[in-house]
């Protein structure tokens, strides 16, 4: 999501050199970035489960303290009073003498250049990322969001699934667990594609999410190519560009469907789709949601999440079969090329 700010950085200075700071989850998929020159993985989800991690934190800021760097830009808005003093000290430990940023929570005290909140309310969070960019002397283009990868997973993917037959991919994990369609929802969904539009299903999930790939599997009447926790982030993003069609709950996957190309239907429980959706052109995508008075919301938790629980199979299967017919109509091949030499080298 964050690609397009940071391709603006780079269009509004092509000498500079660019550190990223993402997290260790991203790091690997940022590394092929082209316009990036140096990523910095930071410990943030590892903090939330052990303190300890604060001591490679202090390290990691002082080894970053002797680039002496210009300008310090932090392309995401915080959600709390303590994310705001954790960002806005980072910011200005870093040493850099220009801060840019969306001042909400009173980050604003730490920074020298203040991107107002109601300049990017109501965007898709990759616009208002551009926005925030643009405020730190970037240069905004008509591209979308990318994603790369190396030639070397593109090699460890290339027998995954099988050639010549459509394959859709189903995506029924995510972080939070109130964005989880339910299993044996993903089942029927996925029985119909095989027996009404001679598919192949290919079930996705990060490590620790064989479980849910497993309990899909077990709902399916007919068989499925099972990826749950087989692949690393690389190797996932690889697999999802060589997709017919994608169903995904609104996670990671949806977001790398859009970078690559991939069609897909993204199922949408508490979150706002207007802000989160993927970012692709219209005829790329269907937005499968329940239209509830509660929603949008931002629970991590929910009783009764009704947001999911009335979006039904039939809903989900047509959205997926007009995506498919589409795409069959258009002769657009599967997914696009995506590694960074490739990309580079057609002027991507």
């Amino acid at each position: 999501l964050a690609s397009k700010g940071i391709r603006a950085i780079r269009n509004g200075y092509p000498e500079a050199e660019i550190h990223l700071l993402t997290s260790t989850d991203a790091a690997p998929l940022a590394r092929h970035y082209p316009y990036v020159d140096r990523v910095w993985p930071f410990p943030i989800r590892e903090l939330r489960g052990d303190k300890a991690h604060a001591f490679a934190v202090l390290g990691l800021i002082r080894r970053l303290r002797r680039f002496r760097f210009r300008t310090a830009v932090n392309l995401y808005s915080v959600e709390s009073a303590a994310g705001a003093f954790r960002m806005g000290s980072l910011m200005m430990l870093s040493g850099a003498a220009e801060r840019v940023g969306i001042d909400g929570y009173a980050l604003g005290y730490f920074l020298t250049k203040i991107v107002s909140p109601s300049r990017i309310r109501g965007r898709h969070v990759a616009d208002a990322m551009v926005e925030i960019a643009l405020s730190a002397g970037g240069v905004a283009d008509d591209g979308g969001i990318e994603v790369f990868w190396s030639p070397a997973a593109e090699e460890r993917c290339r027998d995954l699934l099988p050639a010549g037959m459509p394959v859709v991919g189903i995506n029924p994990g995510g972080l939070r667990c109130n964005r989880r369609w339910a299993p044996r929802k993903f089942a029927e969904v996925a029985d119909r594609l095989i027996e009404q539009e001679g598919v192949i299903i290919g079930l996705l999930g990060g490590p620790g999410e064989e479980g849910i790939g497993e309990t899909v599997l077990g709902d399916m009447r007919r068989s499925a190519v099972n990826l749950s926790g087989r692949l690393n982030l690389e190797e996932l993003t690889c697999v999802i560009s060589r997709l017919n069609a994608l169903i995904t709950n609104d996670s990671a996957p949806m977001h790398i469907a859009a970078a690559t190309g991939t069609p897909q239907v993204a199922l949408f429980g508490p979150e706002d789709h207007t802000l989160f959706r993927p970012y692709a052109e219209p005829g790329a995508y269907e937005i499968a949601s329940a239209d509830i008075g509660c929603r949008p919301c931002r629970k991590d938790e929910c009783g009764n999440p009704l947001c999911l629980d009335l979006i039904t199979p039939d809903v989900v299967f047509e959205k997926c079969r007009r995506l498919l017919r589409a795409a069959a109509r258009t002769g657009e091949p599967r997914g696009r090329a995506g590694t960074a030499e490739e990309r580079s080298a057609i002027g991507v």
